[in-house]
């Protein structure tokens, strides 16, 4: 017997979730194509996944910051 699908975590969706792309690391949620967005599935996790987001971009600027040379 083949494994049963695994249907959309979303309400009222019956859709079958992604592979790889429709799991949420914030809820643990298994989300269809439409689903799959944290905005769209309204993951209890988005101000997480925002903030995650800010300090790491936050890091990435600060270590490219653009160094002045004075007296050249």
């Amino acid at each position: 017997m083949p494994p049963k699908k695994i249907r959309c975590t979303h309400d009222d969706c019956k859709e079958v979730a992604q592979r790889i792309v429709g799991d949420c690391d914030f809820c643990k949620g298994h989300f269809c194509g439409k689903h799959r967005m944290l905005e769209d599935h309204k993951c209890e996790g988005l101000e997480d996944c925002r903030k995650e987001s800010h300090e790491r971009n936050a890091i990435k600027l600060e270590s490219e910051k653009t160094q002045m040379i004075r007296g050249i």
